[in-house]
């Protein structure tokens, strides 16, 4: 009668004992070699993906960076050449794409620096159809808030209070535009259609 310890009884015993299975030094750096490749791939991906907001702060100012990143909550004015009275914000806080919007927003690399004018984003009102993102942080107040206007057609962009504007690089310049559009179509029937649907359920 064998022992449970006993070889015979391990199915797998031949494994551990194979004399051809070794560690050469050549297969240990091979591994190492491996391991090290992953890790300076996965962090030169994350370098690549990470935010750059130098130039972008130079331009929107700490303030409006700041509103970009914690902005509770975000409307957009689709008619930003209305009264402020008159104007009707939609809500987007919550909408999914919000992510995307925020970040692209910050990224040195969604804009053409070269472009930057010494002219007010308003002039545009008048001459382009345009619409307002206006961030904003009511409870917590972190920041006052800011209002960002969008060329629509040109893709300039710029502080409803500023003195400059900045064209946005071309894969964003068609992209941020038809987003917004998108918004400002569908929104107003997704409320009625909610409020709508309460009444219903009233």
């Amino acid at each position: 009668m064998t022992s449970p310890t006993d070889d015979h009884s391990d199915r797998h015993a031949d494994k551990f004992n194979d004399p051809r299975a070794e560690f050469t030094r050549r297969g240990i750096l091979l591994g190492v070699g491996v391991a090290l490749f992953g890790i300076g791939g996965a962090a030169l991906s994350i370098w690549a993906r990470r935010t750059r907001l130098e130039q972008s702060t130079q331009f929107w100012g700490p303030e409006v960076i700041e509103a970009f990143q914690l902005a509770a909550e975000i409307h957009l004015i689709s008619q930003p050449d209305q009264p402020a009275s008159e104007a009707q914000p939609l809500r987007l806080t919550g909408m999914p794409g919000l992510g995307h919007l925020r970040h692209l927003l910050l990224d040195d690399r969604s804009y053409i620096w070269d472009s930057v004018r010494d002219e007010p984003i308003r002039s545009r009102l008048n001459e382009s159809s345009c619409m307002t993102l206006w961030f904003s942080d009511p409870e917590a107040k972190r920041f006052p808030d800011a209002k960002v206007i969008i060329d629509l057609d040109q893709g300039w962009i710029g502080k409803q209070d500023g003195n400059q504007q900045v064209q946005l690089a071309e894969r964003f310049r068609n992209a941020l535009p038809a987003f917004l559009k998108r918004i400002a179509d569908f929104e107003p029937l997704r409320v009625e259609m909610r409020e709508k649907k309460l009444a219903e359920d009233q």
